[in-house]
């Protein structure tokens, strides 16, 4: 996009320099006097019109570059706001499915590892919960130990799960 925006400041440069050397260029001097007339007549109004050329030029490659940018940075922005304000959510709210990004932005692969990390997290979070109930379970309603087995089995599956999410 940007090669296409110089290309085309390049080929308004050309074309505007045509221009303004055909309209400060009398083609009707027919004497040696007339020459040096239309010459000078050039050399007067060359240089401001090449002014006028050249801010015109500049002013169009600055707006065009500008829009460009401003595109391309939404383009870029907008995911990491998105992603930003999903981690916001998931801190704030617990596990909630992250909202998409659109289809023409940037990062989308980076977009895809990231609901892939957030939906293992999801998947962390319920595993670490089904066996914290497990174990809240095995020690039945006044704290007491129902049966030691299923205690014992319920802690080492809490203990492998909290050592899995620590990875």
């Amino acid at each position: 996009m940007v090669a296409k925006i110089g290309l085309s400041v390049a080929g308004a440069a050309s074309l505007g320099l045509l221009a303004v050397l055909g309209l400060v260029s009398d083609d009707q001097a027919g004497s040696y006097g007339q020459i040096i007339g239309a010459f000078d007549l050039a050399r007067q109004n060359l240089g401001p019109a090449l002014l006028v050329l050249g801010l015109t030029l500049t002013g169009f490659a600055g707006i065009s570059a500008w829009m460009f940018s401003l595109y391309a940075s939404f383009r870029v922005a907008g995911p990491l706001y998105r992603m930003a304000r999903d981690l916001e959510q998931q801190i704030d709210q617990g596990p909630v499915a992250p909202l998409p990004i659109r289809t023409t932005d940037r990062l989308q692969r980076e977009w895809k590892a990231f609901e892939a990390s957030v939906a293992a997290l999801q998947a962390q979070h319920e595993e670490l919960r089904q066996a914290l109930g497990a174990v809240r379970r095995a020690l039945g309603p006044n704290n007491e130990t129902v049966d030691a087995a299923t205690l014992a089995s319920a802690l080492a599956r809490l203990k492998n799960t909290q050592q899995r999410v620590r990875l």
